[in-house]
């Protein structure tokens, strides 16, 4: 059922962004520049990118209530069925074709998310998270935001921005499926809430980000970066902080590093399109 949910969830989000980049692109007409808080608020009042955000909060909601039903490393990369669909809804949108780089790209995408995820499914084992180690992954979290503000001052590309918008949603899967834990099992304390407030600055921080990179880019960019780059930085979090991966063999460990650079090469090639 999880798997079944996570599906779902990812044809929304296909949708929704795809749906998303039409509002954004109808609100603001310039790619060169960062959209400003004007831009942001005619957002709210635009029935197309309103819409989409519908969608892709069912593909949230779908994807939280899959994370209690599966582990995170299953059911998150699930999301890169979306990128098929984005790229097709793209194309009949703008009635070209898929070009050979961009499809290269997705394959790219595909295959290393795909092989990365299947090696941490046998080698990966349920964590015990601490509170010392929830506390190293917050930290991480200020830390990483803070070095995404600082890079765009100096790169505002659709490629810079989807990245970390992808990298926040990241902390944000990680961080949610341990608070929903907690809330099945109403294990509440003060760490409980100050990590729902990261989760929600994160969030909010991520989702700027994203429609950033949907006024400078494509939307199958854009689910490039949420489909590859989030689960990798979720993996990487429950595998080296949570100790998911702790017990893996060396040799799987390379193998999934060299599976994500395949991944994140799909990425530039999308973004290079």
């Amino acid at each position: 059922m999880g798997i079944l949910l996570a599906f779902v969830g990812a044809v929304c989000l296909a949708i929704g962004t795809e749906v998303q980049n039409r509002g954004v692109h109808a609100t603001s007409s310039d790619r060169t520049d960062s959209l400003s808080g004007r831009n942001f608020g005619r957002l709210l009042f635009n029935p197309v990118w309103l819409g989409g955000a519908a969608l892709i909060g069912i593909s949230i909601v779908m994807q939280l209530t899959s994370l209690l039903l599966a582990n995170l490393v299953v059911v998150q990369p699930i999301g890169v069925i979306g990128l098929i669909v984005t790229a097709f809804l793209g194309a009949r949108r703008t009635h070209t074709g898929l070009s050979r780089r961009r499809l290269l790209g997705i394959v790219l995408c595909i295959v290393g998310i795909a092989s990365f995820v299947i090696t941490a499914g046998f080698v990966g084992r349920t964590p015990t998270v601490t509170t010392g180690e929830l506390i190293v992954v917050l930290g991480i979290l200020v830390i990483v935001a803070a070095l995404g503000l600082l890079l765009h001052r100096v790169n505002r590309s659709a490629l810079a921005y989807s990245l970390a918008g992808a990298v926040m949603f990241g902390f944000v899967a990680t961080l949610a499926q341990q608070l929903l834990h907690d809330l099945v099992s109403l294990n509440f304390s003060v760490l409980f809430v100050v990590a729902l407030l990261f989760v929600g600055a994160a969030g909010l921080l991520g989702s700027s980000w994203v429609q950033n990179a949907q006024a400078k880019g494509t939307s199958t960019l854009v689910l490039a970066g949420l489909t590859v780059v989030d689960p990798l930085t979720g993996v990487l979090l429950t595998g080296l902080v949570f100790g998911e991966l702790t017990a893996a063999p060396a040799g799987a460990v390379a193998w999934m590093l060299v599976s994500g650079a395949i991944a994140v090469v799909g990425v530039l090639f999308v973004s290079q399109d």
